[in-house]
C-alpha cells in the first residue's frame, strides 16, 4: 500500500537521480489547493539547471481559473528553466490549452491511483463490506452528489432525470437544493457555460420542488466531504449499483479521480457519470466493466445530454427488476466483482502505475 503524504518526495528523489545538476518540485498543500498561496517546494540546489517539476495533478485543470497559479510558477522558475507540466488529464484539451500558452512540457500520470490507495487501504479488513453473494438489495442503486454547481451542474441533470422517471424512491441519493460552493442550483443550470445554450427547461421544472436528499446526515444536515473515506457503507452494501459521479463530465479528456475506485474498494457494479471515453480509459488500466449485463455504449456518446440519459436508462431498467433478481445478478458479477478489487490492491497495479509516472517523466 502507498503513502500518500510522501509522494512528492518521492517524484522529487526520482528527479535528482536523474538530474543532479538541479531540480525543483513544486505541488500544491493540502490535498485539493489550488491557490498561489498553497504552492510548497523542494530545492535540490546544485547548479539549478535541471527541470521544474510543477504537479498540478490533484485537481482538473480549468482555463482561465488556474492562469494565476501557472502565471507565478512561469514567473518565478521559468526564465532559463525547463518546467514539466506533471498532470492526470490524457487527451485533454484544457492541458493543451496550458502548455501552449506556458510552453511547458507534459508528463501525465494518473494521480488517484497513489492517492486511492492510500485513502483505502483499510477497507480490506471492514467487516461492513459485504461479499456480493451474500447481500441483500434494498435499494437499486446508489449515488453521491455533494457538489453540483459550475462545472459539476451535471448531476443537477442527472437528478432532474431520476425524479422526471419517478426514481428517487428507488435509491439513496445525496443531493443539496443549493450548492455548497456555488449556491442555488436552478441558477446554476440557467447561468453555468456548460449549461448556458442548453435547452434545460425541464430540469428547472424538475428541480423547482425537490427537497434536500440525504442518505446518512440525516434531513437538514450539510454533506460532508467524503473524498478520503467510502462514505455511507451499510447504504452502499444494500444497494445494488454505484453510480459514479465524477468530478469532470463536460469535454474531451480522460481524467477520473478517486470517486471511480470506491465501488471497485465496495464490490460493486457501476455506471460511470463522467467524460465521453472514460469508461474505456478505466478498462485500459486492465479492470472489467459490464457490458455483460448492460449496454455501455453511453460511454462513447458525444453529446453530454444523451450520455446522461443513456446512463439512467440502465438504472430506470435496473428498477424494473426485482430485489431477488438483483441478488441474482450480483452472484453472477461476483467473479468480475473479486477480480477489479484485488488488482486494485495488488501491488503490480501500483508498481505499473509508477513505473508508468517514470516512463512519462524520465523521457
Amino acid at each position: 500500500m502507498y503513502n500518500i503524504h510522501s509522494h512528492y518526495e518521492n517524484i522529487f528523489r526520482l528527479a535528482c537521480n536523474k538530474w543532479p545538476e538541479g531540480v525543483v518540485i513544486v505541488y500544491p498543500f493540502p490535498f485539493g489547493a489550488s491557490s498561489v498561496d498553497s504552492l510548497e517546494w523542494l530545492n535540490s540546489g546544485g547548479e539549478d539547471k535541471g527541470p521544474v517539476l510543477f504537479c498540478y495533478d490533484q485537481e482538473p485543470l480549468i482555463p482561465g481559473y488556474n492562469d494565476p497559479l501557472f502565471d507565478f510558477v512561469k514567473n518565478q522558475f521559468g526564465d532559463n528553466r525547463r518546467i514539466i507540466l506533471l498532470n492526470t488529464e490524457l487527451n485533454s484539451e484544457p492541458k493543451n490549452y496550458f502548455l501552449n500558452k506556458y510552453q511547458f512540457e507534459d508528463c501525465y500520470y494518473f494521480y488517484h491511483i497513489f492517492a486511492a490507495h492510500d485513502w483505502f487501504r483499510g477497507y480490506r479488513y471492514s467487516p461492513h463490506i459485504i461479499a456480493p453473494i451474500e447481500r441483500k438489495v434494498n435499494k437499486k442503486f446508489i449515488s453521491f452528489n455533494r457538489i453540483t454547481g459550475n462545472a459539476r451542474s451535471y448531476r443537477s441533470i442527472a437528478v432532474a432525470d431520476l425524479k422526471r422517471r419517478g426514481l428517487l424512491d428507488q435509491g439513496h441519493i445525496s443531493y443539496s437544493v443549493d450548492c455548497p460552493e456555488h449556491g442555488n442550483n436552478i441558477a446554476q443550470i440557467r447561468w453555468t457555460e456548460q449549461t448556458l445554450n442548453l435547452d434545460l427547461q425541464w430540469v428547472v421544472d424538475q428541480l423547482i420542488d425537490l427537497s434536500e436528499l440525504r442518505i446518512d446526515t440525516g434531513n437538514n444536515d450539510h454533506i460532508p466531504n467524503g473524498s478520503m473515506v467510502l462514505s455511507a457503507v451499510d447504504q452502499c452494501m444494500e444497494s445494488f449499483l454505484f453510480v459514479i459521479t465524477e468530478t469532470e463530465f463536460w469535454g474531451t479528456k480522460c481524467h477520473l479521480t478517486e470517486k471511480v475506485f470506491k465501488p471497485i474498494i465496495s464490490e460493486m457494479p457501476f455506471v460511470l457519470l463522467g467524460p465521453v471515453g472514460n469508461l474505456a480509459y478505466l478498462k485500459s488500466y486492465g479492470f472489467k466493466t459490464f457490458d455483460q449485463w448492460w449496454d455501455e455504449s453511453y460511454d462513447t456518446m458525444v453529446d453530454p445530454i444523451e450520455r446522461i440519459l443513456a446512463v439512467n436508462q440502465i438504472i430506470a431498467n435496473l428498477c424494473r427488476l426485482s430485489n431477488e433478481e438483483l441478488e441474482t445478478m450480483l452472484v453472477e458479477m461476483s467473479e468480475t466483482l473479486r477480480y477489479n478489487r484485488q488488482l486494485f490492491e495488488s501491488t503490480e497495479f501500483l508498481d505499473n502505475a509508477w513505473q508508468e509516472l517514470k516512463d512519462n517523466l524520465l523521457v
